[in-house]
């Protein structure tokens, strides 16, 4: 049996900007997005206003590599993507060799800025671990936001 529900957005993008330490743009850096259960990579080059875009990443937690000629690598972890959000990670980039790596703990600030939409992505565990009786996905998208419930709870929209 197949569940189909309407509309629903899988992927997204990841935008942002590479800058040196003193604010100014870095062109032509190299970003690799990866995804840490899969493996899989997604890659992107900053344009002349140092501004990036790695579009249809599927919900995750993913790590970031930036680097660029005359830069340390910068390696910014546990970046977390939800299905149907933009998100948005800036990266620093320090001087000196290429070699070097600068290592971001705790992850990076994911700033959503491109809508004004509502969503959110619910896990098998959450279906699993909530109280409720049904255990029927369709009955947890009546807590979602966003959600309105006009007249009975199962017309939601």
């Amino acid at each position: 049996m197949k569940l189909a529900l309407g509309q629903g957005i899988t992927t997204t993008f990841l935008s942002g900007a590479v800058v040196d330490p003193t604010g100014s743009v870095v062109a032509g850096a190299e970003i690799i997005v990866k995804e840490e259960t899969t493996g899989a990579e997604h890659r992107a080059v900053s344009a002349a206003n140092g501004a990036f875009r790695a579009p249809a990443l599927t919900a995750g937690v993913y790590s970031m590599t930036v680097s660029a000629r005359g830069f340390k690598q910068a390696v910014i972890k546990a970046v977390k993507i939800d299905a149907g959000i933009p998100a948005s990670v800036n990266a620093t980039l320090e001087v000196g060799a290429t070699t070097d790596t600068v290592v971001v703990q705790g992850g990076a600030e994911v700033m959503q800025t491109q809508s004004a939409s509502i969503s959110t992505t619910i896990t098998g565990r959450q279906i699993t671990d909530l109280p409720f009786t049904s255990r029927n996905v369709t009955d947890l998208l009546l807590y979602l936001p966003g959600t309105t419930t006009p007249g009975r709870p199962r017309s939601s929209i």
